[in-house]
């Protein structure tokens, strides 16, 4: 889009239809008038914009053209709004396709952003800024995502664009959950609740559901049951009916079923996956992964293996089109299924397919589940050496990330290693360390 002032566009639309500055003219518009507002030494008012459009219409209606004064009036700054508007839009439908063009989207950010630092436009630019987060979290670049997040949440909060810093905050709680860094996470996704339910904002209903499962997962994640069930029974207390009332009433019904898993309460648990696996055909097809999935946990964690490893055939079945950070999952999954049965060489193909598919995702539970599942195939195998190399390369991830939650695992997976090496000093170095990280939580 070229960028032109109003006089300057009355110009090249005089001069595209070979008209002189006082054939645009009237009674009340003199040709030196024209003359000063095509040389920008006048501005135009919208009286003399009506004037000038109708004079331009006696031609441009015999093209089958229009002009209108609104046109007329546009600055170079509407201009540049307009064009910086297209862009957002542009970059926000291909996210919501899903199928992000990295390169695509890059260039329409870079234009973007050229614009709006040329022409100072502030309000655009922190738009822009939050919109790349979006662009980097759905990627997998969390640490971006925060830094982008971060650099805009002031100005949203100076200028109370509550929706914006609704947006903000959940970003920020989702790029820190994906990092695995759950106390920023947990206080991010307060904000996000808190401020959807005291401020008038859009689309609150819609934004109040995502908050509430937001804390739900949350909750669950850092072990706090009490919580999550607690956010679960305000989410029934919800009557709304609407497609993504419903959508989210489903993956709520899945979490809750998780949560009784992790409690241990396998009766109650299976009688909520039952339920979900009546209406499967009803579901979106990433929420029939998760289920086949995560009933695979459930009879795995019951010894029953083979009843596991159906619903793993019936995940793989459904994979293609299922959304690619949840995939590695399933093979994850799969694999403890096949250590527990003592196929050892065929949990690590398995591990090594998954690795190959969870390649660009950088996501600190994912790789920290690999990881694990990968010492535990070796210890199984009395392979110390091997599992030690895999400890190591969880043990950087968590150190480098602050990722408490895993660390107490990878103490325990340390003490099985040094005890199968007969190196008992080591075995209660981590003991102590596994107790001290208890006491230090209490």
């Amino acid at each position: 889009m070229e960028l032109i002032s109003p006089g300057e566009k009355i110009k090249k639309l005089r001069q595209e239809l070979g008209l002189k500055q006082q054939e645009i003219t009237n009674g009340k518009v003199s040709k030196s008038l024209i003359s000063m507002i095509e040389k920008n030494k006048r501005g135009l008012t919208w009286s003399t914009a009506i004037i000038i459009a109708e004079c331009l219409n006696k031609y441009y209606e015999i093209m089958g053209k229009n002009i209108t004064a609104e046109f007329l009036m546009e600055t170079e700054m509407d201009c540049a709004k307009k064009e910086v508007k297209e862009e957002i839009n542009l970059i926000q439908n291909l996210m919501d396709s899903g199928d992000v063009n990295a390169k695509l989207v890059t260039l329409s950010f870079e234009k973007a952003m050229d614009l709006v630092k040329k022409w100072d436009m502030k309000q655009e630019l922190m738009e822009i800024q939050l919109l790349r987060g979006k662009f980097y979290y759905h990627t997998y670049q969390y640490n971006k995502a925060l830094e982008e997040a971060s650099h805009v949440l002031e100005y949203f909060l100076e200028a109370r664009d509550y929706n914006q810093v609704a947006f903000t905050y959940n970003l920020m709680g989702a790029s820190y959950y994906m990092n695995m860094m759950m106390e920023q996470a947990l206080t991010y996704y307060t904000r996000f609740y808190n401020t959807v339910i005291e401020h008038n904002i859009t689309n609150k209903a819609k934004l109040k559901l995502e908050a509430i499962f937001n804390l739900v997962i949350c909750y669950r994640k850092i072990h706090r049951y009490d919580m999550a069930l607690q956010y679960i029974n305000m989410f029934k207390e919800v009557d709304w009916n609407d497609s993504i009332f419903h959508s989210y009433q489903n993956q709520l019904m899945l979490v809750e079923a998780n949560t009784y898993r992790d409690l241990k309460n396998y009766e109650k648990a299976e009688r909520l996956y039952d339920k979900l696996l009546k209406k499967v055909e009803g579901l979106d097809k990433n929420t029939s992964f998760l289920v086949y999935d995560n009933l695979t946990i459930l009879h795995m964690e019951q010894g029953k293996i083979d009843k596991a490893l159906e619903f793993v055939k019936m995940a793989f079945l459904i994979k293609d089109g299922v959304r690619t950070d949840y995939i590695p999952w399933i093979f994850i999954t799969k694999a403890k299924c096949l250590i527990m049965l003592g196929k050892f060489n065929e949990a690590l193909d398995i591990l090594k397919d998954g690795l190959q598919l969870a390649e660009g995702i950088s996501e600190n539970e994912m790789s920290i589940d690999f990881q694990f599942t990968l010492a535990q195939a070796y210890i199984t195998v009395k392979d110390y050496g091997s599992a030690l190399q895999h400890l190591q390369e969880v043990e950087k991830i968590i150190i480098d990330n602050d990722i408490k939650l895993k660390k107490n695992d990878l103490y325990g997976f340390y003490i099985e290693v040094y005890l199968g090496l007969d190196e008992k000093e080591k075995s209660v170095a981590y003991a102590i360390k596994m107790r001290r990280d208890y006491l230090a939580v209490q």
